[in-house]
């Protein structure tokens, strides 16, 4: 199984160095060919915390990196992971239908829109489907497969499998907004937001509160720092506009910091302030 990867992000970069690990043929399509030795770096550093030299070897045989669509063509499954915009992510569909085989799948790796929405951009609603992977990928071992209303079974075996191969556990998810993890997730860290604005509790005191009262790993703002702001402020956005409910309008502050550019961890401040970042 051969497997294209769009988008040279933080999550492209993750999945990609996770396929070639797991000894899979992957091709990684940037935008510019001055990237490629950038984008071969990122994926060093990534495997090279996991594996031996031996092994890092053997894995960068399997990677192959390209700016033109056409290299994609003789892949089994392309899985997108670019920004969470619609019509980017619609856009790489349609031009994926003018050079792939109909067998070929194409995934999603977005966190909150709507596949079925992505799929009528493609010539194949029925291998469209959503695999939501997490950060960090080397270490969550959920995959949200994410499946629309035209999704065949065989493409969510398909995926099913994959996940399963990855040593990975998929869970199946109707399209809907926010899919699971999403709609549980925001809306606390939302809350968590509205209270502190509202001077109930300092950020400290209520991520000690979700830590040591609710047993989670982190609390809702060094979680919210970690995923991105501009991530978490994007997803409760679909979240508002697609449900209508105006408890997942985005807090003021989360407009504010993201406006500012404190968008957690990679810029160095978010809730929270951090060290040099890279």
């Amino acid at each position: 199984m051969t497997i294209g990867v769009i988008g040279t992000g933080l999550m492209g970069i993750q999945i990609a160095s996770y396929l070639i690990q797991y000894h899979y043929p992957t091709t990684v399509k940037t935008r510019a060919e001055e990237n490629a030795s950038v984008i071969l770096s990122r994926i060093q550093k990534q495997i090279s915390k996991r594996l031996t030299q031996d092994q890092m070897k053997k894995s960068l045989k399997n990677l192959h990196i390209t700016t033109k669509y056409e290299d994609l063509a003789h892949c089994d499954i392309i899985i997108e992971a670019v920004i969470e915009d619609l019509k980017i992510k619609k856009e790489i569909f349609n031009n994926l239908s003018k050079i792939c085989g109909p067998s070929t799948i194409f995934a999603s790796n977005s966190s909150s829109l709507s596949i079925d929405d992505l799929s009528i951009a493609s010539n194949r609603p029925e291998k469209c489907i959503g695999m939501h992977f997490f950060n960090p990928v080397h270490r969550m071992d959920l995959v949200e497969v994410v499946v629309g209303k035209s999704t065949s079974e065989t493409t969510i075996n398909t995926i099913k499998n994959l996940v399963i191969k990855l040593n990975k556990r998929p869970i199946v998810v109707k399209n809907s907004p926010g899919y699971v993890v999403n709609r549980l997730l925001l809306p606390q860290i939302n809350e968590a937001i509205h209270l502190f604005e509202n001077g109930v509790a300092s950020k400290e005191d209520i991520d000690n509160a979700t830590k040591l009262g609710l047993n989670h790993p982190m609390g809702p703002f060094e979680l919210a720092d970690f995923i991105g702001l501009d991530i978490c402020l994007s997803i409760l956005e679909v979240l508002h506009r697609e449900l209508h409910d105006p408890h997942y309008k985005p807090a003021k502050l989360l407009y504010d910091l993201v406006n500012q550019r404190k968008l957690g961890f990679k810029s160095g401040e978010g809730f929270y302030l951090y060290g040099k970042v890279g």
